[in-house]
């Protein structure tokens, strides 16, 4: 990981709010994506264990990562992106593709895709 500056990063982390809901939708079954954020330790064990509950219950998988998501942007670091448009989650959730490219085309500031790109390699 390479340090990026705190205007850079707020910028990413506004347009992580903004495609929030957008992410929440990609993201239609649980496996692998709960299994990564508790891995990577962004969410603590409790937390995967009643997501996956909820989701038992029926409560639909979007609204427990729109939960999810909405508890992580407030500790949002940059790593948390590169987990969530990693190989795995854009090979089981296709739809994350063009979440991703509005991340690498720059719509929150310039400086987005050239930091993105970084982030990625």
């Amino acid at each position: 990981m390479f340090a990026v500056s705190r205007a850079l990063e707020k910028a990413l982390l506004q347009h992580f709010m903004q495609q929030k809901l957008e992410i929440a939708y990609a993201i239609n079954k649980p496996f692998p994506f709960f299994e990564l954020l508790r891995d990577k330790s962004f969410i603590s064990e409790s937390t995967y264990t009643e997501s996956l509950e909820a989701c038992r219950n029926l409560v639909p998988v979007c609204r427990v990562v729109y939960n999810i998501l909405t508890k992580l942007e407030k500790t949002f670091n940059l790593s948390l992106l590169v987990t969530l448009f990693g190989q795995i989650n854009l090979y089981e959730y296709p739809s994350l593709k063009k979440i991703l490219r509005s991340f690498i085309n720059g719509n929150t500031v310039a400086e987005t895709p050239f930091a993105y790109n970084k982030l990625l390699r």
